[in-house]
């Protein structure tokens, strides 16, 4: 039997509806371009901390403050999983930034 394997990503915002939509759809079209297999969950931001104790996920991408995030230098993280910042999707600045560092966690680099 073969195995898919596929990256697992949350994506955050206050709502879960207008500005995750945006983002899931931007991160499905870098990882279909990049040929990385990827499985999108859309959330509330305050439900992130709830979701990540009980599932595994490889990346959080949210619009907003994480509840229960930590934060050190540039980084930040919830239960070990990375956490990155989703507006530039949403504004266009610094997109280019943002994808060099999807793609770096979920190749692994």
């Amino acid at each position: 039997m073969i195995k898919i394997s596929f990256k697992q990503i949350l994506v955050a915002c206050g709502t879960s509806i207008a500005t995750a939509t945006v983002v899931a759809s931007k991160i499905k079209d870098l990882s279909r371009a990049n040929k990385i297999k990827v499985k999108i969950t859309q959330c509330k931001s305050f439900e992130v901390k709830g979701k990540v104790n009980y599932q595994k996920y490889d990346l959080v991408v949210s619009t907003t403050k994480v509840s229960g995030e930590q934060v050190t230098g540039e980084k930040r993280e919830i239960n070990g999983v990375p956490i990155l910042n989703g507006i530039p999707y949403l504004t266009g600045m610094k997109k280019d930034i943002l994808d060099q560092n999807i793609l770096e966690i979920l190749k692994g680099e």
